[in-house]
C-alpha cells in the first residue's frame, strides 16, 4: 500500500480527526492535541498520513527568511502519533526535511524505530506508575524519601485542591531566571491553556501551605486518559526546610493512585532533578532528539 503523506497549515487541519488520532493512540500524548499546540506554538503545520491514520505536528518560526523547527515552551516531546511503521516514519522524516532546512525535533518515546533511521540523542523522561494501590507506590520510595515525608507530617502542612494558578506565578518568581527563554508571553499563553483545560477537568492544581496560608510548594498538572503531567512544580526556601514538596508529591500520588496509569515527571536531564525523581521509584522512558541542519554551508558553520 502506498501511503499518502501531506503537510497542511494548522488552519486547514481537521482538528476533530487530528485529535481522535492522538486520543486513540495508546501512546498518544497531550502535547500533540490541537488545543495544546494552538495555545503554545507560534505557528504550526501538521504532517498527515492517509486519512489521519497518523499525524505529526511541526511547530516553526522564521528568521532571516528561513523557516525552522523549534520546541515550544511547555512541550516536552511530539513526533508521530497513530499507526506508523518504520517505513512510514522514514517517509515522515524525509517529508519533514523537505519542509524545513533546520530544526530540533523531539520524537516521542513510541517512535523508537527512529533509532534505525537517523542519528538521534536521548532525552530523559521519568515516570511513576500510578496504577498500583498507594501502599505499593510508597513501598518503592527510597528510605530518605520516606523519612522526609514522615518529617513533613510534623509541620502542620495544608494540602489545597481548589483550582487556582498561583503555582504558575510562584514558579516564574522562583525559577524564571533559570529559564530566560521562557518569556512572560509564554507564561501568559500557558495560563490560558490551563484555564481551557480546567473547563474540561484536565488541569489539576495542588498547593501546600503552612497554617498561616503561606504557599510552600505547588504543582500545576495536566491530565489525559492515562497520565498526570507535572508541568510546573515549585518549592520555596521555607518549603524546602519543611519538606513541603515531598509532602505535596506523596499526597498527589495517594490521591490519584489507581485512577491513572502514570505520573509523568516531565524529565529531567538535570542530574539533581533526575536523582530527586528517581528516589520516588520513577523509571526512565526516553524520547528522541533529532537535529536537522540543511542550511547553506556558511550558515551551517554558524548554526550547528
Amino acid at each position: 500500500m502506498t501511503e499518502t503523506i501531506i503537510i497542511l497549515p494548522s488552519s486547514q487541519i481537521d482538528f476533530q480527526k487530528w485529535d481522535l488520532c492522538v486520543q486513540q493512540d495508546p501512546n498518544g500524548l497531550i502535547y500533540s492535541t490541537s488545543d495544546y499546540l494552538s495555545a503554545v506554538a507560534e505557528n504550526w503545520h501538521g504532517i498527515i498520513i492517509n486519512d489521519y491514520e497518523a499525524v505529526m505536528p511541526i511547530p516553526w518560526k522564521k528568521k532571516f527568511g528561513i523557516r525552522y523547527g523549534y520546541a515550544p515552551a511547555f512541550i516536552q516531546q511530539l513526533g508521530v502519533s497513530g499507526s506508523c511503521s518504520k517505513e512510514v516514519l522514514s517517509k515522515v522524516i524525509l517529508t519533514l526535511s523537505s519542509f524545513l532546512s533546520y530544526g530540533d525535533f523531539r520524537f516521542n518515546f513510541s517512535n523508537i524505530d527512529i533509532l534505525d533511521i537517523t542519528p538521534v540523542t536521548y532525552g530523559t523522561n521519568l515516570l511513576l506508575p500510578l496504577s498500583p494501590e498507594y501502599k505499593t507506590i510508597f513501598s518503592k520510595y527510597k528510605p530518605d524519601v520516606m523519612a522526609n515525608i514522615r518529617k513533613s507530617k510534623n509541620e502542620d502542612l495544608v494540602y489545597i485542591t481548589d483550582f487556582n494558578l498561583l503555582g504558575i506565578d510562584l514558579y516564574q518568581e522562583l525559577y524564571g531566571d533559570r529559564t530566560p527563554k521562557i518569556t512572560r508571553q509564554h507564561y501568559s499563553d500557558f495560563k490560558r491553556l490551563c484555564n481551557f483545560f480546567q473547563q474540561k477537568n484536565q488541569c489539576i492544581t495542588r498547593i501546600v501551605t503552612d497554617t498561616k496560608g503561606e504557599i510552600l510548594a505547588s504543582a500545576i498538572l495536566l491530565k489525559d486518559n492515562t497520565r498526570l503531567y507535572n508541568l510546573l512544580n515549585a518549592t520555596t526556601i521555607q518549603g524546602k526546610a519543611k519538606n513541603a514538596n515531598y509532602f505535596l508529591l506523596d499526597t498527589i500520588f495517594k490521591e490519584f493512585a489507581g485512577k491513572l496509569e502514570w505520573f509523568d515527571f516531565e524529565g529531567s536531564d538535570l542530574p539533581g532533578v533526575k536523582e530527586f525523581y528517581e528516589k520516588f521509584g520513577a523509571v526512565n522512558q526516553p524520547y528522541f532528539h533529532y537535529h536537522l541542519n540543511q542550511l547553506p554551508k556558511l550558515l551551517r558553520l554558524i548554526k550547528h
